[in-house]
């Protein structure tokens, strides 16, 4: 983390991030080709087998522990305030216009990195104001993201939210909601937190985020038409639905990385089919998607403006 503030204070912190990101994508897409085509060159050979789906679940969990570094200066940094005010709100907010449409094209880069860490993905989606999104991809958590590493980092996450940078939020769920169910709303940012206390065990953060929420429900209940609430969103052919499907992308590379890293240590044998591979066929999309992110035609163009 201070390599990164130190960054931050050589270039601009948006420019340290977005090239940040970009890298861990580059880096993930070589790592899961050389583990495709170490896998199907192994043959039969199910120790090498093991050991490259170990080692490559090991450059996963380094790939997930830096977006988390980067997380915390995002969110606890002095040197990335301009960027922090850039990300405040900035897909909540129904806002129009060129610097809007900077706003979340800067979150949609950055949100494809901060994937690879489960809370900060969250932290990035609240700040942001993507409340929706939050909501939803906490519904379709896979329980193999759901482990101590995951509890210990939910734990310093709310205690982040009751310090005074997160502050607003708390006023933001007391508002009445012309839309209920759009991202920025304070009903979604009440659902998301309600989602996230259920997914974490009884301590001091449980007891912390449901004194809040009950606080909160109180007054909503009287204050708040919930009826108008829904249970769920429809996110089909909207911005949401392509934060959600980057995210669940990546976490299902996780999961499938961890899943194999179980397989390798134990007696069971390995699946050697290489088509299996959830994210192989996603490569190419990916990067095209990347491309069309950073305003270059093709990968020829890409090369000839490096």
């Amino acid at each position: 983390s201070t390599v990164i503030e130190f960054m931050c204070t050589l270039q601009p912190p948006e420019f340290v991030f977005v090239s940040f990101a970009l890298e861990l994508d580059r880096y993930v897409m070589r790592r899961v080709e050389r583990r495709n085509g170490t896998i199907a060159s192994a043959g039969f050979n199910e120790r090498k087998i093991r050991r490259e789906n170990a080692a490559f679940a090991r450059d996963l969990e380094f790939v997930s522990s830096f977006v988390q570094q980067m997380n915390n200066v995002l969110l606890n940094s002095a040197e990335t305030l301009q960027l922090r005010d850039l990300l405040k709100n900035c897909i909540g907010l129904s806002e129009k216009g060129s610097r809007s449409e900077r706003k979340a094209r800067l979150f949609h880069i950055l949100i494809h990195a901060f994937a690879h860490n489960l809370v900060a993905t969250l932290s990035l989606c609240l700040w942001g104001g993507a409340y929706l999104t939050a909501s939803t991809f906490l519904h379709q958590i896979d329980p193999f993201d759901v482990n101590l590493i995951f509890y210990l980092e939910v734990d310093e996450f709310v205690e982040l939210l009751e310090r005074p940078l997160f502050r607003h939020f708390h006023l933001l769920m007391l508002e009445c909601d012309k839309n209920p169910k759009e991202e920025g709303s304070g009903a979604m940012l009440f659902q998301t937190l309600k989602s996230l206390v259920m997914l974490i065990p009884q301590s001091t953060s449980y007891n912390v985020l449901r004194d809040r929420l009950l606080t909160v429900s109180r007054f909503r209940q009287s204050a708040v038409n919930l009826t108008q609430t829904p249970t769920s969103a429809s996110i089909e052919g909207t911005r949401t639905e392509i934060f959600v499907k980057q995210v669940m992308q990546t976490r299902t590379l996780h999961c499938d990385a961890r899943w194999r890293m179980i397989r390798a240590e134990s007696l069971e044998a390995v699946e050697m089919d290489v088509n299996a591979v959830p994210i192989q066929e996603h490569i190419d999309d990916e990067a095209q998607r990347r491309r069309k992110l950073l305003g270059y035609a093709d990968e020829k163009d890409e090369a000839d403006t490096k």
